[in-house]
């Protein structure tokens, strides 16, 4: 979003550009880049572990904040983007979490990565009543 790409700058695969960034220089696959001018910032390995850690944190704020505002509980679509927390398999999902498996259309990727997942909780209930 709003980023500018220099005439000649090559951005590797698997790369993520921050928002606003001025690419004037190549970036290599499998990292993470951004700022003006835009730099590697970490692998993209790294990010995906520290994205990872604070994962359950981010999914319990959004719970609780959901049910302060709404007085239910979230459903499917409020909480489309942890369904790794509680899922480990492409047969288990369904609805808006299959559309969020297919996105970058790249499915048979994601299942096999949402294979060797190990989730954190059995269902989306019982994350759900984890949540005190």
């Amino acid at each position: 979003m709003n980023t500018t790409i220099l005439k000649g700058v090559h951005i590797g695969k698997n790369v993520i550009i921050g928002a606003g960034s001025l690419v004037n220089r190549d970036i290599p696959d499998n990292s993470v880049a951004a700022g003006n001018p835009c730099k590697v910032i970490m692998p993209l390995s790294e990010y995906y572990e520290k994205r990872k850690k604070v994962q359950l944190q981010e999914a319990t704020e959004l719970v609780v904040k959901y049910r302060e505002r709404y007085g239910n509980e979230p459903d499917a679509r409020a909480l489309h983007e942890f369904y790794w927390l509680f899922s480990d398999s492409p047969e288990e999902l369904d609805g808006v979490f299959l559309s969020m498996q297919a996105l970058c259309g790249n499915k048979a990727v994601s299942d096999g990565k949402l294979r060797e997942n190990q989730k954190l909780f059995k269902t989306m209930e019982d994350f759900l009543s984890s949540i005190k």
